[in-house]
């Protein structure tokens, strides 16, 4: 016969064989703070790569790499600018417009108001961006050349476009255009785009796609047989 063993907590209890059911509480706590630490780990890892990003950012930077190899801001195309940026590309293009009509004397071919000349405004950019590009010491040797050479072009242009408004006599100008393109104009363009499409064919089909022969391991029938190295060739 078996003697129950008893409960040392209790001598007059026996102790039972089966574990007693865990409170869902204290599981949900102890996940709460797996999920705790999991999260203050994770922030930390952020935090350290974000550190990383900044110093490797400066470190470019002073290097002069990517983010800052011209000066120039990375986007130049107005219609898409922020204000904020928008704000920053004009601080930077009449700087440049200030320094380059100084040293190179252009108050007499080129407006006061070029500002207000939406092309002036794309020729300059252009210029000065490519200006940095050229000047950038990691540039070729002959790229301040091929600039200059861009800028006597450019000049002409520029006293070419102010030749009808000469608002190079101090006072400004609005550009009088005679002629203007008809209002329906774009939906005539789009008309004459989709009709270009519609004679035009379609893509192949990917599906549709033969593979190169030999590339499923088959022989190709027309290709003459390669004789083995160094066996009889006759």
């Amino acid at each position: 016969m078996t003697t129950p063993s008893t409960n040392p907590g209790n001598p007059g209890q026996p102790q039972s064989n089966e574990r007693v059911a865990s409170d869902p509480m204290d599981d949900a706590l102890q996940t709460v703070a797996l999920l705790t630490g999991g999260l203050a780990e994770l922030h930390d890892t952020v935090a350290a790569l974000a550190e990383d990003h900044f110093k490797l950012r400066e470190e470019v930077r002073a290097a002069g790499g990517p983010a800052s190899r011209s000066g120039a801001p990375a986007d130049l195309r107005w219609q898409l600018l922020d204000r904020p940026t928008a704000a920053n590309v004009w601080v930077w293009l009449i700087d440049w417009v200030a320094w380059i009509s100084d040293r190179y004397q252009l108050t007499e071919e080129l407006p006061a108001c070029w500002h207000r000349h939406p092309a002036l405004v794309d020729e300059l950019a252009a210029l000065a961006s490519a200006w940095y590009v050229a000047y950038d010491p990691r540039a070729t040797g002959d790229a301040p050349l091929r600039w200059l050479e861009a800028f006597a072009r450019a000049r002409t242009r520029i006293r070419d476009w102010d030749e009808p408004t000469r608002c190079r006599n101090g006072e400004h100008t609005d550009r009088r255009v005679d002629l203007h393109w008809p209002p329906g104009w774009r939906d005539t363009a789009l008309d004459t785009a989709e009709a270009d499409g519609r004679e035009r064919p379609l893509p192949p089909d990917p599906a549709d796609a033969v593979p190169a022969a030999g590339a499923s391991g088959e022989a190709d029938p027309d290709r003459p047989e390669t004789p083995p190295a160094g066996g009889d060739q006759r």
